[in-house]
């Protein structure tokens, strides 16, 4: 039998293990009786990862001999030590520690600065405070960037009048870094500051403070509508989105002259204001944009533009794209005749549609639509996909009629049952018609998660990238029945079919293979003054299977306690 490990020879096993150190080996280390003495041993002695590995234990300890050694690691020839070091007193109360620090404030490195910074603002935020904004007028660009970061990042007290000396500074970096300090301030006297930047010489400055001053309700759209002309494409699209949360008509003139900016980008985010916002007047417009472009990405954002607006004009022209050849066209086309300002032979329409149009995965989003639309048509348009040719609109409406927990929709079930021969299409089926799932039990649909978060009963949800930002910012509508839509921020629909099967979402586009990724829905602490309701909730993905990228993703939703309507019904 091997003898046990020393202290030291554990100490450096830690810091040189393959994998990353537990908790459960601190606890080991922390438990010797002589770690602290081995401890100070190695930082003398030691390699960088053994004196890092001595600083983590060191920094738990709080003790007066282990606040002494990392007052002794500030002066430690790697970089890394001394920002190890300095974290390490991040608690300390001890008068030597805070001189140490002050000292080890003019340190060279960066890294070391800001490790410093940040021990020194939580040991006494208002001294440090203070301390950084004397610092600032002589201090070198880095420590002036790390002084706004610190400020910003810890709520520093005297972060407006840091933001005042940054604005000040001849560096472009520095002026932005101010105006994000400026953006997390909710004081009014802020304002002024952040307009002043918007004539700034460099445009990254000024697109901080368009940004800034767009999430502020109380800035009037009188800002905003000059820099629809703007000689940037970025800062005119900003200025637009700004426009869009205000949704001010008085705009509507000035938003309509970049319906035709030679920018796709900036047409888009253009339309989809125009539709937002419901500037009537550029109906006719949309409609000639609508006839000459070819663009598929355009022509659905005019679709939803013209459907919101909802003229008799523009219904006559989205009749139309019912029968478009591309299937792409049609499917947004479906999506505008399910609105409720939709005509009154919305339904008629969509149910010949459902009959007769060649493309599988228009017929599903007609069924879909209709079955989630509300209207008591939904039924019949569910029957009709059970009897379609294509196996996947077969297997989307057994889908959706077992959720329906009503005798009528089971008994259609069981009678498709006799008949059906593909497998696919019996296998879901038999989960339709499982007993635990028939007798209405709310936990039985894998997907309630994403379609009705707080279990109100609704069969849609909302989930937004960033709520603070809402209309502009990425939409994702979970439906009841396994339809999705994501609507970007410049307004383009993209319509896809979802599973969950255990903690995996899965994710089905045309013509496109299958995207699933690990998921978890949890719900968030109520903010102030909301009190039971409504009910928010945080979406996260493993991978961004939505745009298919591999980086993590997270997504928030608002449930009230009264069901939502369906987005058509709303915006």
């Amino acid at each position: 039998m091997s003898a046990p490990l020393s202290t030291s020879e554990l100490l450096r096993w830690v810091a040189t293990k393959a994998t990353r150190s537990t908790r459960d080996d601190f606890d080991a280390l922390l438990a010797r009786t002589d770690f602290t003495q081995v401890a100070g041993q190695l930082l003398q002695s030691g390699t960088p990862p053994e004196k890092r590995t001595a600083l983590r234990g060191l920094r738990e300890l709080e003790t007066p001999e282990a606040r002494a050694l990392a007052r002794l690691a500030l002066r430690d020839d790697a970089a890394e030590v001394r920002a190890m070091a300095a974290g390490a007193l991040t608690h300390s109360r001890d008068e030597a520690d805070w001189q140490a620090l002050l000292v080890a404030l003019d340190d060279a490195d960066a890294s070391v600065q800001h490790a410093v910074m940040d021990a020194l603002a939580r040991m006494d935020p208002a001294t440090t405070s203070a301390l950084l904004l004397e610092r600032f007028g002589h201090a070198s660009t880095s420590e002036q960037l790390l002084a706004l970061i610190t400020a910003q990042r810890l709520r520093l007290p005297d972060a407006v009048a840091l933001a005042r000396q940054g604005l000040a500074s001849p560096t472009a970096t520095t002026r932005s870094a101010a105006i994000s300090l400026l953006a997390r301030q909710t004081e009014e006297e802020t304002d002024g500051l952040l307009l002043q930047a918007l004539t700034d010489g460099a445009e990254d400055v000024r697109v901080e403070a368009l940004r800034a001053l767009s999430r502020r309700v109380r800035v009037p759209t009188s800002v905003f509508v000059p820099l629809l002309s703007s000689a940037t494409a970025q800062v005119q699209e900003l200025a637009l989105q700004a426009l869009v949360l205000r949704r001010d008509t008085s705009a509507c003139a000035d938003i309509a002259r970049l319906l035709e900016a030679p920018s796709p980008s900036l047409r888009r985010s253009a339309i989809f204001a125009t539709g937002y916002i419901r500037c009537a007047g550029s109906t006719p417009t949309l409609l000639e944009l609508l006839a000459r472009t070819r663009a598929e990405d355009e022509r659905v954002d005019l679709i939803t533009a013209l459907s919101h607006l909802g003229s008799p004009e523009a219904w006559a022209a989205l009749r139309g794209q019912l029968l478009d050849p591309a299937p792409r066209i049609r499917r947004a086309a479906v999506s505008a005749w399910t609105l409720a300002t939709a005509p009154r032979d919305a339904t008629r329409l969509l149910l010949e549609r459902l009959r007769e149009d060649p493309d599988a995965e228009v017929r599903m989003a007609i069924a879909l639509a209709l079955a989630e639309s509300g209207r008591r048509e939904g039924a019949r348009a569910l029957h009709l996909a059970l009897q379609d040719a294509a196996p996947e609109v077969r297997r989307m409406a057994v889908r959706t009629l077992g959720r329906d927990t009503r005798a009528e929709a089971h008994q259609a079930l069981r009678e498709h049952q006799a008949t059906e021969r593909d497998p696919e299409v019996l296998r879901e089926l038999a989960t339709a018609l499982d007993p635990r799932q028939a007798s209405g039990n709310p936990g039985a649909p894998a997907e309630r998660p994403l379609f009705d978060p707080a279990g109100t009963g609704q069969c849609v949800a909302e989930w937004l990238a960033s709520p603070a930002q809402h209309p502009a910012t990425d939409r994702v509508y979970f439906y009841e029945g396994g339809h999705l839509e994501h609507l970007d921020a410049h307004g383009q629909l993209h319509a896809l079919h979802y599973t969950v099967t255990g903690d995996q979402l899965h994710l089905q586009a045309e013509d496109a293979p299958e995207r699933r990724t690990a998921f978890t829905v949890a719900p968030m602490p109520p903010t102030a003054g909301d009190g039971d309701a409504p009910h928010r909730f945080r979406l996260e993905l493993a991978r961004d299977v939505l745009t298919g990228t591999d980086t993590p993703r997270a997504l928030f939703c608002v449930q009230a306690e009264r069901p939502d309507t369906a987005p058509g019904n709303g915006d």
